[in-house]
């Protein structure tokens, strides 16, 4: 994996991989609660590495906002993903992430930036490392 690309093969998109993030009922929520991170961990040996999604619904806001938050939020882990992918491969495990907006609306927030998700997605990736 290169240090600051999201290439195809890092994003999570059968629906296989999503059925798995959503049923395993492993949460974790930034401290301002804005975002939510639903997560997938195994000890496979076959395949290691992170994948991640960002998912928004559409009671989130129109879609110009949804996708415009989607592409910041992967941003945000792309450009702090290597502590998070290190650790991954060195313990031989499979995660993948599913990020999205907890208490983020386009009616409370017209406009959105880098900064406003940024520290919610570095701290939730943080708290992945120390869990795995």
């Amino acid at each position: 994996m290169k240090n600051f690309s999201l290439t195809r093969n890092e994003r999570v998109k059968k629906k296989r991989d999503f059925e798995k993030v959503y049923g395993s009922a492993n949460v974790l929520f930034s401290s301002d609660r804005l975002i939510r991170l639903n997560f997938y961990a195994s000890a496979d040996s076959n395949r290691s590495g992170v994948k991640i999604a960002a998912a928004v619904s559409k009671k989130a806001g129109k879609a110009v906002w949804r996708n415009r938050l989607k592409r910041l939020i992967k941003e945000s882990y792309r450009l702090n993903k290597k502590p998070l992918v290190e650790k991954v491969l060195k313990k031989k495990i499979f995660l993948l992430l599913v990020f999205s907006p907890n208490r983020l609306s386009e009616s409370e927030n017209k406009k959105i930036y880098l900064q406003d998700v940024s520290p919610g997605v570095v701290e939730l990736m943080s708290k992945i490392i120390q869990q795995i």
